[in-house]
């Protein structure tokens, strides 16, 4: 694979989970359009289906973390030598496998079903309609909470009784209105329950016969189930005549319940701003709270009328034993309705088909990209430039490479550096990336001292800035492992020369860089806590640097008397030519002897003071010596000159001497504890 890139994979993914959804969406719209009677066993539990497509989220993001590792072994153009089984779209094609598997397992566990036969359901029980009032005054809170609140669930209770019985539900306050006509379906009826509220109705009023009136116009004409209204109010009455609508009601062969939904000392009616929260109570035109008490006479009176009961609430609860010991004692009636009696599961074939799938999933093979991953971070590219190699050597050289890769995967690092080990003759310019997996092998079974030596040849043998940028980048942890930080630093320091981008370089760098500190700042605290070994150390380089001084004299000594020995030799060789020179040049020789002689002995006087003043002396009181002595001026000429010999001695001394100094500088910097300074002696 010459590239590698993760977006066809992700896109794949992507392309097959719209595709799953695309399919099962469409099969649903087709299927119940064709036909009605199509649900789910198990409908509240359709979210699942929802959440079987995370998994592919999941996948997405396994694929990328694979992905970023295995670019960090190495580079993309050479992911192909390197992992030669990796593969991208065999795990996808098998996720996407086991993915529509799963769905397909969801969609049988919903139980998809189609009813079957229809038939006449017959059960036994009366209509019942419910008048609710929800004017304004049912806000007041006497009854220890909002007095709606506790009539809706009065109306709850009244449903849970309600075993084959159809019930409607009615709304009034100025007016009238059918909520919920008659059912059977009673979670139909408290979702009508649940939107009930004080504006619902335009018309503010408590007009309770126009609610009975409603309800008897909600029973089916010629119905043969017994008939029952039951109307929950405050009781003020203030649009119509309750008493005169309740007996209408029972001659249509209704019976008329109330339940009084209030108190008799009444409660003043809050009121509410925009936004829903109270604002005070309603008055009238003098500024007086408006006081909604229970007219009891009324409901009593109406209730005779319409040959039902009467009950008032209490504190929080309202006792409905008096109208259902009614109902159970009224004569029921056969109610008929038509359902499905019997439906078709089609579970099975949804389960076969996710077996199927699965099956599908197990025959595509694996890869074996991760075989033996174990290796230190370290040194996890220790195998890269090796696997790089093998297809442009010979095969005799390529075998030891091979094999020492394949110890190295399996975790036999002495195997690896025995193979590695062997002799580069053959490997050309591929010897460094030998010698630099060997340091690897050596570093990872703990051989610290031999990995450094490894890493010296790896240096050695290659021009590869890449490579040696990984040579510098382990040597440097090589020398951190031996507690070295001088070598960490500079290691650390051409790795990230020839790779800036090298954080963990840079973090090496950074560890060497604390470790002599630390280091420093040890030895300071030693000298701190021995001062008298300090003292010690201080007397011994003073005594040191005395004994050099005194050699050194005696050295200057012996190159005097040598040098001494060397001008007496050449006084004696002057002498006897000056005699030659006398006897051929006569007196000119003389003239010319006289005036050497004098500067001989000026010269001579600027070498050794005694000698000269006695020189000068002699030259002054006898100059006719002088003049018949022509052979003094030959020595002194040549007194300011040194052999070759001579001079190396002396320049191999002032090396030694220099590299004494230099020493003692260092121990005096690192002791502190000496503010004197060394001056050099020559």
């Amino acid at each position: 694979m010459s590239t590698l890139s993760i977006r066809p994979v992700i896109g794949l993914l992507v392309v097959t989970e719209l595709l799953f959804w695309v399919a099962v969406i469409s099969a649903w719209t087709v299927a119940t359009s064709l036909v009605p009677s199509l649900t789910l066993h198990r409908m509240d539990w359709w979210p699942l289906l929802l959440a079987s497509g995370l998994p592919t989220l999941g996948m997405m993001g396994h694929l990328a973390w694979r992905h970023r590792a295995v670019r960090s072994l190495a580079d993309s153009d050479r992911l192909g030598s390197v992992l030669s089984n990796y593969r991208m779209y065999r795990p996808t094609w098998k996720h996407v496998a086991w993915r529509w598997a799963l769905g397909a397992a969801v969609i049988g566990w919903l139980d998809p079903k189609m009813g079957s036969r229809l038939a006449d359901v017959e059960t036994e029980g009366m209509d019942v309609m419910v008048a609710l009032d929800v004017s304004n005054s049912m806000l007041a809170e006497d009854l220890g909470m909002p007095r709606l609140d506790l009539a809706k669930r009065t109306v709850e209770r009244l449903l849970q009784a309600a075993a084959g019985d159809r019930m409607g539900l009615v709304v009034f306050a100025g007016d009238a209105y059918v909520q919920c006509p008659l059912t059977t379906d009673v979670e139909a009826l408290k979702l009508f329950l649940g939107t009930v509220h004080p504006g619902m109705v335009p018309t503010q009023g408590t007009a309770v016969g126009r609610a009975i009136e409603v309800c008897e116009d909600g029973f089916e004409d010629g119905g043969e189930a017994s008939r029952m209204i039951v109307v929950l109010t405050d009781g003020e009455n203030h649009e119509d005549d309750v008493v005169s609508a309740a007996q209408r009601a029972h001659e249509a062969g209704a019976s008329v319940h109330f339940l009084g939904m209030a108190t008799l000392e009444g409660a003043p009616i809050p009121t509410f701003d925009r936004r829903g929260r109270p604002s005070g109570f309603r008055a009238d035109n003098d500024g007086t709270p408006v006081v909604s008490r229970l007219d009891e006479a009324t409901l009593l009176q109406a209730a005779q009328s319409g040959k039902g009961t009467y009950t008032r609430a209490g504190k929080g609860f309202v006792e409905l034993s008096p109208l259902l010991k009614f109902k159970d004692d009224t004569e029921k009636a056969t109610i008929a309705s038509v359902s499905y009696v019997d439906y078709e599961h089609h579970l099975m074939p949804w389960l076969v088909l996710a077996m199927a799938l699965l099956l599908l999933e197990s025959l595509i093979p694996r890869g074996s990209l991760w075989r033996k991953a174990g290796a230190a971070t370290v040194v996890l590219g220790a195998c890269m430039p090796l696997t790089h190699a093998q297809n442009s050597l010979p095969s005799a050289a390529k075998t030891p490479l091979v094999q020492g890769t394949e110890a190295f995967r399996a975790g036999n690092m002495e195997e690896a550096v025995a193979r590695f080990g062997t002799p580069h003759e053959g490997l050309g310019s591929w010897a460094g990336h030998a010698a630099y997996n060997e340091g690897c092998a050596l570093l990872q079974n703990g051989q610290t001292e031999e990995a450094g030596q490894a890493f010296g040849r790896a240096l050695e043998l290659t021009d590869d800035p890449a490579l040696q940028a990984r040579v510098h980048h382990n040597a440097s942890v090589q020398s951190l492992l031996v507690q070295d930080p001088e070598k960490a630093i500079t290691h650390a320091k051409a790795a990230l020369r020839l790779d800036p981008t090298n954080d963990e370089a840079r973090h090496n760098l950074a560890l060497a860089q604390r470790m002599l500190q630390q280091k420093f700042q040890n030895q300071n605290k030693e000298q701190e806590e021995n001062p008298e070994q300090s003292q010690e150390q201080e007397q011994d380089q003073d005594q040191n640097q005395e004994q050099d001084q005194d050699q050194n004299q005696e050295q200057e000594q012996d190159q005097n008397q040598e040098q001494d020995q060397e001008q007496d030799q050449n006084q004696r060789d002057g002498e006897d030519e000056s005699e030659d020179e006398s006897e051929n040049e006569g007196q000119k020789g003389g003239e010319d002897a006289n005036d050497n002689s004098e500067e001989g002995e000026g010269e001579e006087r600027n070498h050794d003071k005694g000698e000269g003043e006695g020189d000068n002396q002699a030259s002054e009181n006898e100059p006719a010596d002088s003049q018949d002595d022509p052979s003094d001026a030959q020595p002194q000429a040549q007194e300011g000159k040194i052999s070759s010999a001579d001079m190396e001695r002396i320049l191999e001394s002032l090396e030694r001497q220099e590299a004494e100094v230099q020493a003692k500088l260092q121990a005096a910097k690192a002791g502190k504890g000496s503010k004197r300074t060394l001056e050099k002696d020559w």
